[in-house]
């Protein structure tokens, strides 16, 4: 779905029957977007580049699921991102519930254009993964939020190292009913969501701090929408809020954007919002720049 919201116009362009599902998806510093597709058996995926131009999905390569000498495993959390031009492939693997204790670590691999292989980076051994997981790509390191714990992994020495966590969660906040979406960065911080209604918090990688936005779900009475997922975006330099609803009463998918204004410190409502279509319950999620050239003949 392509929109501008500055005329509300809407374009819809709709992969190949053939495609499998997208596990992952992440716009590059050049405006490309990629993605890894792949049913839940297979055992590799599949990298793919959106043509603006041709509107198609050109294959660019094959990653194997499990790194070498690892076997099957149970995949808790999978994410593409891109730093300093290159792309990563971040896993969250479990050896099993049956071990004791829980043996999990985040396998990051390194895309190489050169080669159109992947290379294995240092792993992350982890006690447990959390709902909120996440990870996100800002300036020339990677950070991966897990379980109220914060990581940073510096490419040129293959290396993590723990930050500053997060402050506790407040006990009365509202968590999603499924996940919150990835992290969104503007210059060197990162907006991370963690609540319905809504947290919002702010990572400076510069001063490794926190602190948090005014709530944005007080616009809008809960009782009437139930927020299941949100994706918060930047769009021409501002912090947006992409947030999915389910109405109680008339029992159908919804969609609206709340945009922050750095000025007042305060949030509102936009008054475009998507069309209604319950069909379009998407968990992978990216915003990318296109030239309405290029979509003239998308239907």
């Amino acid at each position: 779905l392509c929109m501008n919201p500055r005329i509300g116009k809407y374009i819809s362009s709709h992969c190949s029957e053939t495609m499998p599902p997208v596990i992952a998806s992440t716009v590059t510093s050049d405006n490309n977007v990629y993605i890894l597709a792949g049913e839940d058996h297979d055992s590799q995926l599949s990298l793919q580049m959106y043509n603006h131009t041709g509107n198609v999905w050109e294959h660019l390569s094959s990653v194997q699921k499990c790194p070498d000498g690892v076997g099957l495993r149970s995949y808790l959390y999978e994410m593409l991102l891109e730093s300093d031009e290159n792309l990563y492939y971040l896993t969250v693997v479990d050896k099993g519930r049956d071990v004791s204790p829980r043996d999990m670590f985040l396998c990051t691999r390194k895309y190489c254009w050169q080669t159109k292989q992947w290379q294995d980076c240092s792993q992350l051994q982890i006690e447990r993964a959390s709902r909120n997981r996440t990870a996100v790509s800002c300036g020339s390191h990677l950070y991966f939020l897990n379980n109220g714990e914060m990581h940073c992994y510096d490419p040129s020495k293959d290396q993590w190292c723990k930050l500053t966590p997060p402050p506790p969660r407040p006990p009365d906040l509202i968590p999603f009913t499924y996940k919150p979406g990835n992290p969104a960065v503007i210059g060197t911080k990162i907006f991370y969501m963690r609540g319905l209604y809504g947290e919002m918090l702010v990572y400076d990688t510069e001063s490794d701090s926190w602190r948090a936005l005014p709530l944005w779900g007080q616009l809008e009475p809960p009782i009437r929408r139930h927020g299941i997922v949100a994706y918060p975006l930047v769009l021409e330099s501002q912090l947006h809020v992409l947030v999915c609803y389910r109405h109680t009463s008339k029992r159908r998918m919804d969609w609206c954007m709340y945009v922050y204004d750095r000025c007042k410190g305060a949030w509102r409502e936009l008054e475009v919002n998507l069309p209604c279509n319950d069909q379009w319950e998407c968990w992978q999620f990216c915003v990318v720049r296109m030239n309405l050239r290029c979509l003239r003949n998308v239907p």
